[in-house]
């Protein structure tokens, strides 16, 4: 079951009688791309309701313990981001940005998302619409971290459920990057080493995997407002 919670979703392959697509080759003398210096690394959230702000802020306290320097902003639907302004002297900082409306990071065009999905049928059927509305402004990777199952076996049906959706009927592949199971978010004001553990799990895979985008805050004044 371990195995499973990670699996390689693709988009569906193309016919054999299809001609694939090849990008031309880059130069030898070419590197490849990387993040710019004057960027800052940003992970988008998108929250199922704003009771889930907890979550957000208690991911930036692990990520902080895990000596990555980490700051959260939670956002309302026509608020700008100032992504200098929450990671200020920390070039390499991490900013974590809460939301509950899909359009406001369509509106950024992040090439990352991670929705925070309620583990019910209405959760799961929620979280679908979100997928699609932020994949109709333009290509995004969206991760899921699964909110209140039972156990990890309720964990991988829920997600599975939705990744079979969005793989079939939107061609979009979603990262498995962990759950929070009932026993730790019931007592949300009351956190403890076993809710730590389950965050720290999604912390690591959200490094581990690249799962964040670069944001320039290059500006007249040295920093961006987006």
């Amino acid at each position: 079951m371990t195995s499973q919670l990670n699996p390689a979703w693709q988009r569906r392959p193309l016919p054999s009688d299809h001609p694939a697509k090849l990008s031309p080759p880059l130069p030898n003398s070419a590197p490849p791309p990387g993040p710019a210096v004057d960027s800052r690394r940003v992970i988008p959230f998108l929250l199922h309701d704003s009771k889930q702000e907890w979550v957000i802020r208690e991911l930036c306290e692990v990520l902080t313990q895990r000596r990555q320097h980490c700051h959260w902003q939670s956002l309302a639907a026509a608020q700008r981001i100032d992504v200098h302004s929450t990671t200020a002297g920390h070039a390499k900082a991490l900013c974590l940005l809460a939301t509950t409306v899909p359009a406001t990071f369509s509106r950024q065009r992040f090439d990352h998302v991670v929705l925070l999905v309620p583990a019910s049928l209405a959760g799961v059927k929620a979280a679908y619409l979100d997928i699609k509305q932020l994949a109709a402004a333009h290509p995004v990777d969206i991760g899921v971290v699964m909110i209140g199952p039972r156990d990890q076996h309720a964990a991988w049906r829920y997600f599975r459920k939705l990744a079979v959706g969005a793989l079939r009927f939107l061609d979009i592949p979603l990262l498995n990057l962990g759950f929070l199971p009932q026993q730790v978010i019931q007592g949300q004001n009351q956190p403890g080493p076993h809710r730590q553990n389950f965050l720290s799990r999604i912390c690591e895979r959200l490094l581990r995997s690249g799962f964040y985008s670069y944001v320039s805050t290059v500006g007249d004044t040295g920093r961006q407002a987006l």
